[in-house]
C-alpha cells in the first residue's frame, strides 16, 4: 500500500483546518484526527491523547503534522492537564508515529526564542520566559532527544510559527465592526508582532510536506510591527479614515498582556534557502485577510 497520505493531528484548528485544505488543493489524500467517535468517518480518524493505547495511524499514511497542543497562556501556566498534554502526551504521540515509520512535522512558537532579539535563527539559543513558551521548548527537546536515539532524526522537523491571522483573529470583528459606524479605534502601540495569514500557512507547511525538509524551520511575517502600524496597514487597504484611528497603549487601558515581546518575527535563512518558501510580507497579509 502507498503511504503517501497526509495526517493532519489537530485538524479542527485554524492552522489545521487550512492546511488540510491546501493539502486537498495540491491533490493529496488527507487525514484528520478527531477526540469525537461519533465523528469518525474515511477521512476522521479517532484520536484522544490521554488514551493510555497505543494510537496508529492509517496505513497509508507517510506524513504527519502535529498542530494540535494546549495554547491559551493563563491555562498553561495554570492547569497541569495543559502542560501534561504539551510536554508529555503531544511528544509520546510523536515518538510512536516516529516508530511507526511516518515523517513528523511539530509545531512550535516564536516565543521559545523570548523575543528580546530580532530574528532569531532557526538553530539559536532559546529562552522562554512563560509557561507556554518553556512548555514548547522542554517539547521541542523530549522530540528532538527521542528521534537521535531512534537514529530517525531525518523523518522528524520543528517549524516555529509567529502570529497566525484570519479576518475573525482578534481584535480584527471589532474594528471592522467599528469602522462601519465611522467609530474610533485603539490600537495598542506596545503590543508587538509579525504576522502571517493563515492561507499563507497553510500553503507554506503543505510545501514542506512535500519537500520532507528535516531539522528546524520557520515561517514568520516580513515585519516587525505594532497593532497601530497593523491597523493603519489594513485600513489604507479598505479605504478607512485614518483618523479613525487612536494609537494607546496596552499599559494605558490596564490590559496585563502575558507575553509582550520586543521583537516577534523569525529569521528564516535556512527555511527558504532549504524550501524556497520567503517571509510573508505586510501587504500579502493584508490582501490575504480582505479576499478570506
Amino acid at each position: 500500500m502507498r503511504n503517501d497520505s497526509y495526517l493532519v493531528v489537530g485538524g479542527d484548528s485554524l492552522v489545521g483546518g487550512e492546511l488540510l485544505r491546501a493539502l486537498v488543493r495540491r491533490g493529496h489524500h488527507t487525514y484528520a484526527s478527531t477526540r469525537r467517535r461519533n465523528s469518525v468517518d474515511d477521512r476522521r480518524v479517532y484520536l484522544d491523547f490521554e488514551s493510555e493505547g497505543v494510537f496508529r495511524a492509517p496505513k497509508d499514511v507517510g506524513y504527519a503534522f502535529i498542530v494540535a497542543a494546549a495554547t491559551n497562556y493563563d491555562r498553561c501556566e495554570k492547569v497541569p492537564l495543559a502542560h501534561k498534554i504539551n510536554v508529555e502526551l503531544i511528544p509520546r504521540l510523536i515518538v510512536s508515529l516516529l516508530k511507526q515509520g511516518l515523517f513528523v512535522t511539530f509545531i512550535s512558537t516564536n516565543s521559545v526564542f523570548g523575543g528580546e532579539s530580532p530574528w532569531p535563527h532557526e538553530e539559536d539559543p532559546h529562552a522562554p520566559t512563560i509557561a507556554y513558551s518553556s512548555q514548547k521548548d522542554e517539547a521541542e527537546k523530549v522530540i528532538r532527544t527521542s528521534a537521535k536515539a531512534l537514529k530517525v532524526e531525518k523523518r522528524l522537523n520543528i517549524v516555529r510559527l509567529t502570529k497566525i491571522l484570519d479576518r475573525n483573529t482578534s481584535p480584527l470583528p471589532n474594528w471592522y465592526e467599528a469602522w462601519q459606524r465611522g467609530e474610533v479605534v485603539q490600537p495598542f502601540s506596545d503590543l508587538i508582532f509579525a504576522p502571517m495569514s493563515v492561507q499563507f500557512v497553510g500553503e507554506a507547511l503543505a510545501t514542506l510536506g512535500e519537500q520532507s525538509v528535516p531539522g528546524d524551520l520557520h515561517l514568520s511575517g516580513a515585519e516587525n510591527v505594532s497593532y497601530v502600524d497593523f491597523a493603519l496597514a489594513l485600513a489604507m487597504a479598505k479605504g478607512i479614515d485614518p483618523r479613525l484611528i487612536a494609537p494607546t497603549t496596552a499599559t494605558a487601558k490596564g490590559i496585563h498582556i502575558a507575553y509582550k515581546p520586543r521583537f516577534s518575527g523569525l529569521g528564516m535563512q535556512r527555511t527558504t534557502a532549504l524550501t524556497g518558501v520567503h517571509p510573508q510580507t505586510l501587504a500579502g497579509v493584508v490582501r490575504d485577510l480582505l479576499t478570506l
